[in-house]
């Protein structure tokens, strides 16, 4: 498994998909073997995992978007992106 770096590029993975609930219209991302329900923050990074943004260039985005230190979220983003790479849920480049 390749690691991760701040010019790693996340996409989701194959099969993976970022949709609406219906019945909750909250962000959920589905895959061959379940529903992952998401938090507003988790769907703000997933939302930028294009693979051809880097970790690093997601973070400076969320940033921006948020009037946030860049090095306060570093930290957040690489733990989501982990946990959801572990899952299987994306997949990460160079």
């Amino acid at each position: 498994m390749m690691s991760m770096d701040p010019q790693s590029r996340p996409a989701l993975a194959r099969g993976v998909r970022l949709r609406l609930d219906p019945i909750t219209c909250e962000p959920v991302l589905l895959f061959p073997e379940g529903v992952l329900p998401l938090d507003a923050a988790t769907r703000d990074i997933i939302t930028r995992c294009s693979g051809q943004a880097t970790i690093e260039s997601i973070v400076v985005s969320l940033a921006r978007e948020y009037d946030a230190d860049p090095d306060n979220l570093r930290l957040d983003v690489c733990e989501c992106l982990a946990e959801l790479r572990q899952r299987m849920l994306i997949a990460i480049s160079k």
